[in-house]
C-alpha cells in the first residue's frame, strides 16, 4: 500500500510523514510555487530523512503565476480592499498536483493539518503570510519579514519603475519583455526593497493570533493594473467590473476555486481587458508605491509594438508567442 503525502517540510508535515511511515510506503509530494529561499535538495532530503519512500517536487511556479496570479491580477483581487490573496489563490494547485499523482499511483492522500512549511500555500511567489502570536496591533510584529525591508532601509534611494501592459498581462517591466513570473518577482524585489507590500491585519478572522502578509509584487501589480484600467476601461464597464472582481476574490478567499461560477467570472474580466494596454510608471519610497504616471496604448497587434527583449513577442509583427497567458486564455 501507497500513500501520498502533502509535504511542506514544516514540523506537522514531518511529524505525519514520520508515522505514517511506520505503516506503509510514503510518497511526499511538494509543489513549489516560487518561494525562492527554500532549499528543494534539503526539503527532499529531510523527507526521506523522515522516512519517505520517495520525495517528489512539482515545479508549477509558471502555471501558479499564469493560471491563478494573473487571474487575480486582471480581478484586482485585494481581499477587503486591503490586501492580496495568499494562500486561497494557492491551495487549488497544490491540492491539484497532490490529487493527480495519487489517482495516478492508485494511493490515497493524506493531508497534514498544519500547512505553514517551507513549500507551503503561504509561501509563494504572489506572497508569503505567517501568523504572529501577539494579537494585540499596538505591538509591532516583531522580526518576521522575509520578502520586504523596513521602510527606512533604501529612505535616500526611491526607484522608478514602468510596466507595460498588454490586455492586462505585464509584459514589460523597464522595457523589458517579461513573463508573468518574472514580473511578480522583480516588481517584488525592487518594491520590497522600499518596504511595500507589508500587511499587518488586526481582525478576529485568525484563531492562532495576527496574520502578517507579504505581497510586494502582487501589491505593486494591482496598483499598476487598476490605475490602467481607470484610464482605459468604459465608464459603465468599469463599474460592473468591480462587482464582478469583488464577487470573483471572496469566491476564491473561500475557498470556491472550482465554483461552477468562477470560470464565467473568469471570462467576463479576462474580455474586459482587450483594451487595458499601456504603460504605468511608479515609483517606490518608504513604503509606498506612488504612480506617478500613465498611458494608454493600443493592443500589440493594432499599431503597437513592443521592443522584444524576450521570447514572448515576435520581432516586427508584435503577435503572441504561444506561451503568452492571453493567448492560452482565449
Amino acid at each position: 500500500m501507497t500513500t501520498v503525502l502533502a509535504y511542506a517540510g514544516g514540523p506537522a508535515g514531518s511529524a505525519a510523514l514520520a508515522d505514517l511511515a511506520r505503516e506503509t510506503d510514503v510518497v511526499t509530494v511538494s509543489v513549489d510555487l516560487g518561494a525562492a529561499d527554500v532549499d528543494l535538495t534539503a526539503l527532499r532530503e529531510r523527507a526521506l530523512a523522515a522516512g519517505a519512500a520517495e520525495s517528489i517536487v512539482v515545479d508549477a511556479r509558471a502555471e501558479f503565476a499564469d493560471e491563478h496570479c494573473l487571474p487575480a491580477l486582471q480581478a484586482n483581487a485585494l481581499l477587503y480592499d486591503r490586501y492580496p490573496l495568499v494562500g486561497s489563490l494557492a491551495r487549488p494547485l497544490i491540492e491539484k498536483h497532490v490529487t493527480a499523482i495519487a489517482r495516478a499511483r492508485n494511493a490515497d492522500v493524506v493531508w497534514p493539518r498544519e500547512q505553514r512549511g517551507k513549500l507551503s500555500a503561504d509561501r509563494t511567489l504572489w506572497g508569503r503570510a505567517v501568523v504572529v502570536s501577539d494579537p494585540d496591533p499596538w505591538h509591532g510584529p516583531g522580526d518576521v519579514f522575509a520578502y520586504t525591508e523596513d521602510a527606512s532601509a533604501n529612505i535616500d534611494a526611491p526607484d522608478e519603475a514602468v510596466i507595460t501592459f498588454d490586455r492586462g498581462v505585464p509584459v514589460a517591466v523597464d522595457g523589458e519583455t517579461v513573463s508573468v513570473a518574472e514580473a511578480v518577482v522583480r516588481l517584488g524585489h525592487r518594491a520590497g526593497a522600499h518596504g511595500v507590500g507589508r500587511f499587518d491585519l488586526a481582525t478576529d478572522g485568525c484563531d492562532l493570533g495576527r496574520e502578517i502578509y507579504e505581497a510586494p509584487g502582487a501589491w505593486v501589480l494591482i496598483t499598476a493594473h487598476q490605475e490602467l484600467e481607470n484610464l482605459t476601461l468604459d465608464r459603465d464597464l468599469a463599474r460592473f467590473k468591480r462587482s464582478v472582481d469583488r464577487r470573483w476574490t471572496e469566491l476564491v478567499h473561500d475557498g470556491l476555486w472550482s465554483s461552477p461560477l468562477r470560470e464565467p467570472l473568469d471570462a467576463f474580466v479576462r474580455h474586459s481587458q482587450e483594451h487595458v494596454c499601456g504603460d504605468v510608471r511608479l515609483v517606490f519610497h518608504g513604503g509606498t508605491a506612488v504612480v506617478t504616471g500613465r498611458r494608454g496604448e493600443e493592443p500589440a497587434g493594432r499599431g503597437r509594438h513592443l521592443r522584444p527583449v524576450g521570447r514572448r513577442y515576435r520581432p516586427l509583427t508584435g503577435q503572441e508567442h504561444p506561451d503568452h497567458p492571453t493567448h492560452r486564455a482565449s
